[in-house]
């Protein structure tokens, strides 16, 4: 054999092995983890930075659930509810009876109405089922929430200032729980209703004709009598400050509180020396006062005497056509005896109210 062949034979060999040993073959099983290294040592801590500037603390929030107790709890509540069963707007026959179910009665004279006129400043149609007074008539939900209740809503249906009904124009605006009173213990009407002031005589055709029952808010403010008098009114006190002051040492009330009825404890306040409501004598004149002038106006035809089934007898209006001075005499001693306080809300203005009618058919006061 030539050397050029071994030379071609010797490369032909080389060539096989290098592509033999440049195949890889495959992959063969991992090996087993190696042993974690040490760690490194900590480096030192770096100085601390310089504080910033506090912030300023916010304003405390009220103690929501502790605001509440401070009248919904079980002992307030239940006295609440036993004062008012002792009141008469408690009683059921005041508003059912007559005028709680009437449409134009039922603002003030039953539950469903007043919280139906608070709520839409009307009341739509009659009240089949009305029914009397209770917590929710004057109480709603609350707007406040604030922890001094002689400061905040006390959650009143209506607090605002009153525009009264007898001329529609004075507005009342007393405090917020005297001006949720005076929107129903105030007159409906004005002696203008009757009077249009052309002739000498005026009729009187209803023997409901008057001012309207409970014209207390008329009297405290001193007005829509038919004369002009002076005023000696109890509205820095209001209608709260007496009716709802809370007797010392009596936690249930029988008069103040939710009883609605005066306490004297509220007029020792200002005359420490009270005893009674009759201070000064202020109620023994209003009631000689009025029964001087209920004698006049009997004597002229306007009232006469009325008897219930206890046989118990009152003045009552008679219809008919009067002379103007006997009318309006008639319409101040209305106004005086439907308030009902003997002249407490307005000692002047109530006097002077019945001394002006009295003088004016002839009498002395």
């Amino acid at each position: 054999m030539s050397r050029k062949v071994n030379l071609i034979a010797i490369l032909m060999m080389a060539l096989m092995l290098l592509f033999t040993i440049s195949c890889e073959g495959p992959e063969g099983p991992a090996g087993t983890n190696g042993i974690d290294g040490i760690d490194g040592v900590d480096g030192m801590d770096g100085a601390d930075g310089a504080d910033g500037a506090d912030g300023a603390d916010g304003a405390d929030g009220a103690d929501g659930h502790i605001t509440c107790l401070g009248c919904h709890n079980s002992d307030t509540m239940n006295d609440n509810i036993f004062e008012m069963a002792r009141s008469q707007h408690g009683l059921g026959n005041i508003a059912v009876d007559y005028a709680g179910g009437r449409a134009a009665c039922a603002q003030c004279h039953g539950h469903e109405g007043f919280v139906e006129y608070a709520t839409t400043g009307t009341v739509a149609g009659n009240y089949l089922t009305p029914s009397a007074w209770e917590c929710a008539t004057c109480h709603g939900l609350h707007t406040t929430f604030e922890e001094d209740l002689t400061a905040a809503d006390a959650a009143l249906r209506m607090s605002g200032a009153v525009t009264m009904m007898f001329d529609g124009a004075t507005v009342a605006d007393i405090n917020p729980g005297s001006n949720l009173c005076v929107n129903c213990h105030q007159s409906r009407r004005a002696y203008s209703s009757y009077d249009d002031g052309t002739g000498t005589d005026v009729a009187i055709t209803s023997s409901h004709a008057g001012p309207h029952h409970g014209p207390q808010g008329n009297l405290l403010l001193g007005n829509n009598g038919t004369t002009a008098g002076s005023t000696h009114a109890h509205t820095a006190v209001g209608c709260n400050g007496c009716h709802m002051k809370e007797t010392t040492g009596d936690e249930l009330n029988v008069a103040g509180g939710h009883t609605f009825w005066p306490a004297v404890e509220a007029c020792q306040v200002c005359h420490s020396s009270a005893t009674d409501f009759d201070i000064f004598s202020g109620q023994t004149n209003i009631a000689a006062k009025l029964e001087n002038l209920g004698g006049l106006l009997h004597d002229a035809g306007i009232l006469e005497w009325a008897y219930d089934d206890a046989g118990d007898s009152s003045l009552h209006l008679h219809t008919g056509t009067y002379p103007r001075e006997v009318t309006q005499a008639w319409w101040n001693w209305d106004l005086v005896y439907e308030d009902r306080s003997l002249g407490i809300h307005n000692p002047t203005y109530a006097a002077s109210l019945l001394d002006a009618a009295i003088t004016s058919l002839g009498g002395t006061p």
